[in-house]
């Protein structure tokens, strides 16, 4: 995987982006109606799931979709493919949260085109969450792409940083048994043993920094992942996936979706100020491919 962002050298592409707004009037503004006023406003906003597959929807980006609808009582999310998003896009929508939806395609297959936009947003991800503060969880190939946006590696389980090889049979899968190794308000109302249902042939193999561990197993040490000051998770297995029996999913969405809501409205309270100016300097990209 490391081959894959090694084939970049960095773009020199700079897109000034101005801001004369403060976070409160620019990503939770109120419109002329004074509608974000209100005190349900955050059920009003829109959230968005970046669709991480070659194609804008998939059947496990779908599932996903629908139950974070369901979870969060918000009608009002937005499937928006990896290579159209932008910082004018985010500046627009003021989305509540973004979820980064599973793929399952080898990283190191996306080429051309498609691998540029990936990579451009990847080059993203630190901006939206560190200077947007908006809350992000990562799904599985969600988890994969949050780690390599902020300087992680990630590598076929059974092979290493840098492998590129074809899905088989080498691949985590069914309910799994995490161990939680960090206290989170994440596991909150978890009762017992955490597990998660896993599919999946790649896995983050080398945290990247300002990130902690929070759950891990044998097979993938990094199972959960969270940004060490803001409210960014990675979850390298299937919490939209659960049942009566197995409520851990469901409770490990239901509380991103509330650390999420209270970030937003420790914002808002705070009026915090995003950048006068924002920055993304880079040199040019060529095709992932090396042509």
């Amino acid at each position: 995987m490391t081959a894959f962002l090694n084939r970049f050298p960095q773009r020199v592409l700079c897109v000034g982006f101005i801001f004369a707004l403060s976070i409160s009037s620019a990503l939770w503004a109120k419109d002329s109606s004074g509608e974000a006023n209100q005190p349900d406003s955050e059920v009003s906003r829109p959230w968005l799931m970046v669709s991480l597959t070659q194609d804008l929807w998939s059947r496990a980006g779908r599932h996903a979709f629908s139950v974070i609808t369901e979870l969060s009582g918000n009608h009002n999310g937005l499937n928006i493919h990896f290579s159209q998003v932008t910082p004018e896009l985010i500046a627009d929508k003021r989305p509540a949260f973004i979820i980064l939806s599973p793929q399952g395609t080898p990283w190191c297959r996306y080429s051309g085109e498609s691998g540029v936009a990936l990579q451009n947003f990847l080059w993203m991800l630190p901006l939206l969450a560190e200077e947007y503060n908006i809350p992000i969880l990562g799904i599985c190939g969600g988890h994969q792409a949050l780690a390599l946006g902020f300087g992680g590696k990630v590598g076929p389980i059974r092979g290493g940083e840098d492998d590129c090889l074809p899905y088989s049979k080498d691949r985590q899968s069914g309910v799994v048994p995490l161990k939680v190794t960090t206290t989170d308000p994440l596991f909150s109302g978890v009762d017992g043993e955490l597990r998660i249902r896993q599919s999946h042939y790649d896995e983050v193999k080398v945290l990247p920094k300002g990130f902690v561990v929070l759950a891990t197993d044998r097979l993938c040490p990094i199972q959960i992942m969270r940004h060490s000051d803001r409210p960014v998770y990675g979850i390298q297995g299937h919490p939209e996936y659960f049942s009566g029996t197995r409520p851990d999913g469901r409770i490990l969405i239901k509380n991103f979706l509330d650390i999420a809501r209270t970030h937003n409205k420790t914002l808002r309270q705070a009026r915090q100020y995003i950048p006068a100016q924002v920055l993304l300097c880079q040199e040019p990209m060529r095709d992932l491919s090396g042509h």
